[in-house]
């Protein structure tokens, strides 16, 4: 047998000697190093973890290490690693080996002599050098500048993110990519081995094997307990390997970090899962309720050489590099003219025929055709095809399953050191799993197969977590259905950019429409029309405000079992669409609440806040679901909403959806900034609605600056639409355009972009309507009605947004324009109409409705305009005034005598040329209001009586966590002096902040490190030129 083994490698090595091109740029790379190690945390969704760009999940003893639910501190693993390992005949000596490829927290393979570590490591360019994380999609910062040439990307991907699913393709809400290889393990490169995996590069160690990773995370309710991992390995060697094994080394951690003792571990081979549980289901410290964590395959390496359908799907030898569709379901553009060519100035949908960046016309990052783009043929990087596609793999699933107690101290032959005993615990019929009720170790597989030289194999595992084995196996059904559609279920809108600015107990938030936008290829096509491109799913907004990063504090909303499904909101605001009340589909019982057809805001005060306590808030975008897709429906999913804190309180991350502010009082002696100008109206101009100026920073507003408010509309006057406006700014002699608004921001709970600290709602009369407390006699003394009505003639009858004033005389002043007998004729009037809006008079047709010639009660004037020249043909009926008599007929009338007047008043658009004027004067400190304030100086709680409500919880598995009581109402600039009834000064705080907060916390520590005794205090404030104050306060247990 061995000789045949050497045999075949052999004439591998002559047969493959060469290499593609793509291998050289994988060749030509930069090695892995452990300098360019980096830790990140996912927490895309309810699971929450440390993870490494040299492939380990989790690390023990450092947290969260499998933390789930997301912000409870219970951990479930101490750590895990992923294991590729290959069979090899040593040139030196003939052995056959398996050297082993992996990387993990202990007990590797180490160079006796310098000490460095023999494993997978990371290779630079996939990540921004000055970052400490890995690559993730939700930080820009954490990309690099360009992407490393090996990928062998255009341009274009630069400044966007490496998507899985295209360039600039976010489908999931939190993904990782990062790339790692062997050619650090020099173990088998020594006397007596002598293997190297390319023979003209006698550095490289290892076996020539470059490994893609990716990671993935959904909030959408169905996976939000779920972690996708994803692994593309490439042999860059000079050999193939007829004998591969791929698999995960975990140590269980079920319970936390401290209750490894009791740990329990099984296997499922109908759903490819192996899975671990405590087994007294209590974890520490405080005795929580475990549940359940598992790995499973989704897509286990595949055998393309051996002739037999392994996945019993149909298909015998697919396979994902071959340049072939093979289960035929990537769709080619629709040919809606039948021309044979893809026209996209016809809006002909590309399907999957978007091109090698996997980029169609309605995605947001489209920048036109690439390669392979509309031309009817698969291009690899397309939707559905070869490496998109999982279904083009023939796999072989879940091989081998060990099961073991952890060997202290590096003993017991199953560490990563050992590779030939991990070897056998990887390779098929190995299912060990009579260990239970220990500090368990466990290795399942995949394998052995074929890694080919310039081959790509692949295979995605999901970590995942239930509330019991039932949850668990329901969770693994739902992702493999995921995965199994190649990761293209329902995705959530695009996330709103959401500001918060806290004031005195009270928060302000605004934040922009851009997740309107979204479309869901999920959905199919907008009106079921290929040509309006996707489906536009948006529904709504939901306010969430926590007092944790993790929102699990309103997580409230239960299943029929209890278990929570979605979290309460402050505010929700949806369209106006007939879409409302719960959503049919549900998930166990538990139903999304779709809203109450309220209609969209962008702006909310949350006044139900407490000063002092930092508060969590998200603006979530959801969609609408569908009730009718498929068997069973599609419930709505939201945006994720993602704050990272360390366990000492330190924010980490804050997504762009998010906030974290702490309202509080300002100081004392504060005078807010002011606004002066009439915004009530316009300076010039016709429109008639109005500016509120809402400040929303005051410490960003400017003094002395003037803003001028200037409008654009259509031009199609009468019938223009409010276009947009721009905000001018003078300030110091120099004039800038700040911001452009669009009409899409105008309403009483909408707010512009901010700038210099402030925001404007823009209240526009939209339609022209009349002002009825503005219209009526103006002079005189007649009793006439005279009810003023836009004309109803369709195309003739405009209501025209103008205002107006009819002047009457005792003598003849105009002509009527109408000649259309018998009740419109020709004759003098005693009237003119003057058009105030446009400076004109305005001419005026009378219905005689008496036929009497003259204007008598009864008639019905007709103030008339001119779309174009003056003429019969462009006439319009701008405004009907009926001549009435008095209501009460025994009331005789009182007709206009010369002089009187009547004014018509309307509501208009802005319209270009329409601007407000509006000045701003910044805050002030005045010392001598500081002063008389300093006596509403206050110690909040007081007394401190064990804890204050504003304490952030504490994750640690020990200590006493955060304490701590605020001095309130200060100056902006003080020192506080702290000292016991003795007299003996214990403490030394000093104030130097903004105007913004009155507050000065103190965690009851003294100078001395030493934590405050319990009893009464007295505390001196010391203000430079402004006063001083004494108080007290008391500590009790």
């Amino acid at each position: 047998m061995k000789k045949l083994l050497v045999f075949a490698l052999l004439l591998t090595e002559l047969a493959l000697a060469q290499v593609t091109p793509q291998t050289q740029r994988y060749r030509d790379e930069p090695r892995g190093n452990i300098q360019y190690r980096r830790e990140g945390v996912m927490d895309g969704n309810q699971v929450r973890t440390l993870f490494y760009n040299n492939g380990e999940v989790g690390q023990w003893p450092y947290q969260p290490s499998g933390e789930w639910p997301k912000g409870t501190g219970h951990s479930y693993l101490d750590g895990v690693s992923v294991l590729i390992a290959s069979e090899v005949v040593a040139p030196g000596n003939n052995q056959v080996i398996h050297p082993l490829q992996t990387s993990y927290r202990e007990w590797m393979d180490k160079d006796p002599v310098t000490g460095e570590i023999w494993g997978l490591e990371p290779v630079p360019g996939y990540m921004n050098p000055t970052e400490t994380k890995p690559a993730m999609n939700t930080d820009p910062k954490s990309w690099p500048a360009n992407w490393p040439a090996a990928l062998s990307l255009t341009p274009e991907w630069d400044g966007f993110w490496y998507g899985y699913f295209g360039r600039g393709v976010m489908n999931s809400d939190f993904e990782t990519f990062f790339v790692m290889d062997d050619s650090r393990d020099k173990e088998f490169m020594r006397t007596p081995f002598n293997y190297r995996p390319i023979a003209s590069d006698t550095t490289r160690g290892g076996l020539g094997l470059r490994v893609e990773v990716r990671g993935f995370q959904w909030s959408q309710v169905l996976a939000e307990d779920i972690i996708f991992w994803h692994y593309d390995i490439v042999n860059i060697s000079d050999f193939s390997y007829p004998r591969t094994v791929f698999g995960f080394y975990t140590d269980c951690g079920v319970g936390g970090s401290d209750d490894s003792e009791d740990d329990n571990a099984s296997f499922d081979l109908q759903l490819d899962m192996a899975y671990c549980f405590d087994s007294n289901g209590l974890g520490v410290p405080d005795n929580w309720k475990t549940g359940y964590y598992g790995y499973a395959y989704l897509e286990s390496p595949g055998n393309p050489f051996d002739f037999v359908d392994n996945d019993q799907d149909g298909m015998i030898d697919e396979r994902r590099d071959d340049g072939i569709d093979n289960d035929g379901d990537w769709r080619k553009y629709t040919d809606l003219n039948g021309n044979g060519k893809w026209d996209p100035a016809d809006n002909e949908p590309l399907n999957d025929d978007v091109g090698k960046d996997g980029v169609g016309p309605f995605d947001r990052q489209y920048s036109g055709p690439d390669e392979g783009e509309g031309d009817g043929i698969p291009t690899d990087g397309e939707p559905s095809f070869d490496k998109t596609d999982k279904d083009e793999s023939d796999q072989i699933g879940l091989t081998a399953v060990s099961l073991y107690r952890l060997g202290q101290g590096g003993t017991g032959g199953g560490w990563p050191k050992d590779d030939e005993a991990m070897w056998l615990k990887m390779v098929a019929g190995t299912f060990d799993t009579t260990l239970q009720k220990a500090n368990i170790s466990m290795v399942f597989a995949s394998g052995p197969f074929p890694l080919n030289q310039n081959s790509r194999e692949r295979f995605s595992m999901a970590l995942l977590f239930g509330e019991d084995l039932g949850d668990l196996i329901f969770n693994k059904e739902t992702v493999q259905q995921i995965y199994n559609a190649n990761y293209n279920f329902s995705k959530p809108p695009i996330k709103p950019k959401l500001t918060a600015v806290a004031g005195d107990q009270k928060v302000y938030l605004y934040w922009d429409n851009i997740a309107e936008e979204s479309r869901d290829p999920f959905l199919g096509y907008q009106n079921n029309d290929p040509t309006q491109g996707y489906k536009k799913d948006f529904e709504g907004y939901l306010i969430y405000r926590s007092t944790e990063p993790e929102f699990n504090d309103i997580k409230v909303i239960t299943d029929s079992k209890g278990s929570p499904k979605y979290w309460k909101p402050i505010a929700q605001f949806d369209l106006k669409d007939g879409i409302k009340g719960p959503d049919p589909v549900g998930i166990n019982g538990a139903h999304f609440w779709r809203g109450d057809d309220n209609g969209l805001r962008y702006s909310y005060i949350d006044t139900d806040v407490k000063n002092g306590v930092r508060y969590y808030y998200a603006c979530v975008s959801y969609d609408m679901g569908d009730p009718s897709f498929g068997t069973i429906g599609l419930q709505p999913s939201e945006c994720t909403k993602i704050i990272t804190e360390d366990f000492a309180g330190n924010l980490q991350f804050i997504d762009i959806n998010c906030a974290v502010v702490t309202p509080n009082a300002p100081v004392a002696g504060y005078i807010p900034p002011e606004i002066s100008g009439n915004v009530k109206q316009v300076a010039s101009g016709i429109g008639t609605g109005a500016l509120q100026v809402n400040v929303l920073d005051s410490r960003e507003v400017v003094n002395g600056a003037v803003y001028n408010i200037e409008f654009l509309s259509s031009n199609d006057y009468p019938l223009f639409k409010t276009l947009s406006y721009q905000v001018v700014k003078t300030l110091d002699g120099t004039t800038d355009t700040l911001v452009t608004v669009d009409s899409s921001y105008f309403g009483s709970e909408r707010v512009s972009q901010p700038f210099d600290g402030i925001a404007l709602t823009v209240l526009n009369d939209t339609t022209v309507t009349l002002i009825d407390s503005l219209t009526g006699w103006l002079v005189g003394k007649s009793n006439l009605v005279m009810p003023v009505s836009p004309d109803p003639t369709p195309i003739r009858g405009i209501a025209w947004p103008a205002d107006y004033e009819i002047t009457f005389s005792d003598v003849p002043m105009d002509t009527t324009f109408i000649q259309s007998p018998p009740l419109f004729q020709r004759f003098p009037i005693n009237f003119k109409v003057w058009n105030k809006t446009e400076g004109k008079f305005s001419k005026v047709a009378v219905k005689d409705n008496d036929g009497s010639k003259t204007l008598s009660v009864g008639d019905m004037i007709q103030i008339l305009e001119f779309q174009g020249a003056v003429s019969q043909s462009n006439v319009r009926l701008a405004w009907n005034i009926a001549y009435d008599a008095p209501l009460n007929p025994n009331t005789a009338p009182v007709y206009p005598v010369s002089g009187d007047k009547f004014q018509v008043t309307t509501r208009k658009p802005f319209k270009s040329g329409d601007k407000f004027t509006f000045m701003t004067k910044a805050v002030q400190i005045n010392n001598s209001l500081a002063n008389e304030e300093m006596a509403q100086i206050d110690v909040v709680p007081n007394p401190y009586i064990g804890a204050a409500s504003w304490e952030r919880r504490n994750l640690n598995s020990t200590g006493r966590g955060e304490r701590k009581i605020d001095f309130i109402n200060l100056p902006a600039a003080c020192t506080i002096r702290i000292y016991t009834v003795t007299g003996q000064l214990i403490k030394t705080l000093r104030k130097d902040s903004g105007f913004t907060d009155g507050s000065l916390s103190w965690n009851l520590v003294t100078d001395d490190g030493m934590d405050a005794a319990f009893g009464l205090y007295i505390y001196h404030v010391d203000a430079p030129n402004v006063g001083q104050h004494i108080g007290k306060f008391a500590l009790i247990k």
